[in-house]
């Protein structure tokens, strides 16, 4: 169950970087997209999958 939450919130990050990316490239100055950019890259990266090691 935990798993399946980390995965989503993973997913969400994912979403939100693709949402803030214009601002980051120039194309908008919207300084409202700069938020989703910022804490989806956060989010990605506390949630980001990781591999378990089994002997």
């Amino acid at each position: 169950m935990i798993k399946k939450v980390g995965i989503v919130l993973f997913a969400m990050g994912i979403v939100m970087i693709f949402i803030g990316m214009p601002y980051l490239l120039g194309y908008s100055t919207n300084e409202f997209l700069k938020y989703p950019l910022y804490l989806g890259l956060l989010v990605t990266v506390i949630f980001a999958p990781t591999p378990t090691k089994r002997k």
